[in-house]
């Protein structure tokens, strides 16, 4: 399934959409960081597996960091969402 909204306050915008494939989900949010342009090109990706945030653990990075949106971060991630086991279980 596939969501998405949209949020603006004071002129900052933020867009978000996610990917759900049972457990897992894909987070992608877009945003026009601290400017006041229209163009939303700030972007980070996270994944969530039985609602634990597991980005670190895909990515192989510290569990608060960032992990921007490219090409590559994105197609990583999307391999995930369809992978039929989940190597990050909760509780597991």
């Amino acid at each position: 399934m596939i969501e998405a909204s949209v949020t603006e306050y004071g002129g900052k915008k933020m867009a978000n959409f996610t990917i759900t494939n049972g457990k897992k989900e894909l987070s992608l949010t877009v945003d026009n960081g601290l400017t006041d342009s229209d163009m939303m090109t700030r972007a980070d990706v996270r994944c969530f597996s039985d609602g634990k945030d597991v980005t670190g653990a895909v990515f192989g990075v510290m569990d608060s960091d960032a992990v921007r949106a490219e090409v590559y971060t994105m197609a990583r991630a999307m391999n995930w969402l369809q992978l039929s086991s989940d190597p990050y279980k909760v509780g597991k």
